[in-house]
């Protein structure tokens, strides 16, 4: 019997949403991000804020929402949080920084850290995605169906190869490997530059 039928007539004890948005403002100086980290079941009801500096990767500012929490002390682990200005949005650095900051001290908060770490875990693949839509040319661009847009398996095949070509992404999973490479697809976009190109021109900008 499958998992999906064992289950199916029993009730759920517990469902627990997590979900991360992100928002983009290229146009100022320096560059920013605000990302909003939520996590949501009958217990919690908390949203993190986060805002980034993208030429550095480093945090701002933070504000953590709590509009639902188990106990009435929740809300007090909130202000044990500014440690966080200034630290690498990376998550080798945050679980250094908060492992300095909030150890074993007992004050932090176990939902706090989870809704950090989904944030800075999505932040590159999102940022990745964000700058791919801005640089694809809309006739080659899969998200778009421009009026010139070249038939969308095409245009798929076409991003598939640009990202396979950029130095991180390649070999990083299946759909990455190198043995998908493909020489005619690739010509489209051969000289359009990767991500990682891009993510680095970020914090370099006007070279």
């Amino acid at each position: 019997m499958s998992i999906r039928k064992k289950m199916q007539n029993t009730p759920v004890g517990l469902e627990r949403n997590m979900s991360v948005s992100f928002w983009w403002f290229f146009d100022q100086s320096p560059a920013r991000a605000v990302i909003e980290s939520k996590i949501y079941d009958r217990y919690h009801d908390i949203s993190l804020l986060i805002e980034i500096d993208l030429t550095k990767q480093t945090i701002i500012d933070t504000e953590i929402e709590e509009r639902r929490a188990p106990f009435a002390t929740c809300p007090g682990a909130i202000s044990n949080y500014g440690f966080l200005n200034g630290i690498k949005f990376n998550r080798p650095g945050l679980e250094i920084a908060i492992r300095e900051a909030v150890p074993k001290s007992g004050d932090g908060c176990i939902r706090i850290d989870q809704l950090l770490f989904y944030a800075v875990d999505n932040f590159v693949s999102a940022l990745g995605y964000e700058l791919k839509s801005r640089q694809i040319p809309d006739r080659w661009n899969e998200e778009r169906h421009a009026p010139d847009a070249e038939p969308f398996e095409k245009r798929s095949a076409a991003v598939h190869q640009w990202w396979i070509r950029d130095r991180v992404m390649k070999n990083s999973c299946f759909t990455m490997n190198v043995k998908f490479l493909n020489e005619e697809d690739s010509k489209p976009l051969i000289k359009e530059p990767t991500i990682t190109t891009m993510l680095l021109g970020l914090r370099h900008p006007g070279k």
